[in-house]
Parts: structure tokens; sequence; C-alpha cells
């Protein structure tokens, strides 16, 4: 299963945190690149995490309705360790 992470270009922080919480494959969307936003989302994903401060609306809403179409849960969060432990903690209480 993979975790999809969006925005931002250096993501290896965020990366090593989801492997501390026990993901394992990851895929990075920067949101720079025009061919982004059109490609579909890897069919193996089971979570999608949003570096807010680190893409844009059009971009962001895109993203979201392909989650929302797929039933997967997305995370909000800045690129901030703490904030993203955080949110990763509130959906596993869930």
């Amino acid at each position: 299963m993979t975790v999809l992470i969006v925005g931002g270009d250096r993501v290896g922080s965020t990366v090593r945190l989801l492997a501390e919480a026990g993901f394992a494959n990851f895929a990075h969307w920067s949101g720079r690149k025009s061919g982004e936003q059109h490609q579909a989302m890897p069919q193996d994903t089971e979570l999608v995490v949003m570096l807010i401060d680190q893409v844009g609306h059009s971009f962001a809403g895109k993203v979201r309705q392909q989650a929302s179409a797929q039933g997967l849960p997305v995370i909000y969060a800045p690129r901030s360790r703490a904030r993203l432990h955080h949110q990763l903690q509130r959906l596993q209480l869930q």
C-alpha cells in the first residue's frame, strides 16, 4: 500500500515520519509539473498526505476529488513534523 504525498519539493522528513508510523511505500507529487495535474492516483494508494503550505488550491482540489471518489483518507498538514504526527494520531483513533 502506498501513501501519496502531495506538495513540497523535499519530503524526506515526511517520508521518515510516515515510515515510523508503519507505512512502507511512498509516491510524491510536488504539484509543480503540469503532467501531475492530469495523472491518476496510484491504484494501491491507502492515504493521501497534503502539505497545505506547499501546494496550490486548484491542484489540491483535484487531488481531493480523486481521493474522495476512491474513499481515501486525506491528511491536511503544513510542512511541520509535529502537526503531521498529530494528524496521523487523529487518523489512527478514528
